[in-house]
């Protein structure tokens, strides 16, 4: 084959290569496109890491009030995403029904992000309880990412390491 058919060739198979449809992409754990399925009540369900074991769900009310009893101890737990880190996703807050229940969710082995607009949507999570004190940097870092003032993040905070979770629609 001389070189003129080469280089013939190769341009007719890179053409046919190029004109290939592509495959859609499935969200990536990172990114704020959500891969969604439907509840059985009809509404689209966000999941992110592990899919969540069977079992009795708690509420974050119920974490709150007595966290050193769930303190290193994997629970799944219910509450309303407040907060999300506007940077990347990385980190949520979720509440409870109660102005003290709160507590800081992160994702294991940063395996997974939440979307940046899921502030209000209701959070079924499984998640290790840990309570952590937070250095004046730490609480500055998350005042920044969150866009809030640096009073707002307390001192001592309730957190859960999630595994996997599920976020719908209130």
């Amino acid at each position: 084959m001389n070189h003129s058919t080469f280089t013939t060739l190769r341009a007719l198979a890179l053409t046919f290569v190029v004109s290939l449809p592509l495959p859609q992409a499935s969200a990536s754990p990172h990114s704020d496109e959500a891969p969604t399925t439907k509840a059985s009540s009809g509404a689209k369900v966000i999941k992110r890491g592990s899919a969540l074991p069977k079992g009795e769900v708690i509420s974050l009310d119920a974490v709150a009030k007595d966290p050193e009893s769930f303190s290193g101890k994997r629970v799944l737990v219910t509450g309303t995403i407040s907060a999300v880190c506007q940077a990347k996703g990385c980190w949520m807050t979720l509440a409870g029904s109660e102005p003290t229940a709160r507590a800081r969710v992160t994702f294991k082995d940063y395996a997974f992000f939440v979307p940046k607009n899921g502030k209000g949507m209701k959070a079924v999570l499984e998640a290790e309880v840990k309570i952590k004190m937070m250095s004046d940097a730490e609480r500055q870092h998350l005042a920044e990412d969150g866009k809030v003032s640096v009073d707002q993040i307390p001192k001592v905070e309730l957190r859960l390491v999630a595994s996997g979770l599920e976020l719908s629609a209130q």
